[in-house]
């Protein structure tokens, strides 16, 4: 399971992708601007309600896989010791991967043993092995996700050169977000884990 985090105005922690609510609720917030009781009288859709991250991981089945992304729209370094102490007995450290654009917000996880992945925008992703290099190098990742849109930019034979480079360099690769069967086939010698909201599609398609 792949889900994004942001703090509310009350310091609580919730799972919600944007930094404000327009496009998932229809009314207008920001969520580093609002209570989490205010968050809470809003319909998320079908009538639920944002959830926290201790709901989240309560209701994570025992086995599964968790990718928490940090949203530094507002969250900040000061946050990560109290979110490696939520997380902290509740899912075990080797299902657990701590991902963010912002990489000063996984250095504290890193330290703490939780394997992290530097998320890579289009931007950076087009700019080739050298400029992602020297930021991985102070990063120091064990995954770097990358858009799956990398792959048409850059162009098949160069996206493979920079998904070689990483692998020389002993990292992971993980790709986002792959929706379609044509996402999945570009990747599919290229990936070691992909994000999809289409799992079950995809998974037939690449069995």
């Amino acid at each position: 399971m792949e889900c994004d985090l942001q703090k509310t105005a009350d310091g609580r922690y919730v799972v919600i992708h944007d930094p404000t609510t327009d496009r998932v609720t229809g009314t207008r917030g920001e969520v580093g601007r609002m209570s989490l009781e205010a968050l809470r009288r809003l319909d998320f859709g079908a009538g639920e309600r944002v959830p926290e991250l201790s709901d989240l991981l309560a209701a994570l089945p025992p086995g599964d896989y968790l990718d928490l992304e940090l949203k530094d729209e507002t969250l900040t370094r000061g946050d990560c010791g109290p979110i490696a102490a939520l997380l902290d007995g509740r899912i075990k450290r080797e299902r657990l991967m701590v991902s963010s654009f912002n990489p000063w917000l996984l250095g504290p996880f890193r330290r703490r043993g939780t394997t992290v992945a530097f998320l890579v925008g289009e931007r950076l992703a087009s700019l080739g092995a050298l400029p992602m290099g020297i930021l991985l190098l102070l990063v120091r990742p064990r995954f770097v996700n990358l858009p799956v849109t990398m792959v048409a930019a850059l162009g098949r034979q160069r996206a493979r050169r920079v998904v070689g480079f990483l692998r020389t360099a002993g990292l992971s690769v993980l790709f986002w977000t792959v929706n379609s069967e044509a996402e999945a086939e570009a990747v599919r010698d290229l990936a070691d884990v992909i994000v999809t909201d289409e799992v079950g599609r995809l998974r037939r398609f690449l069995s």
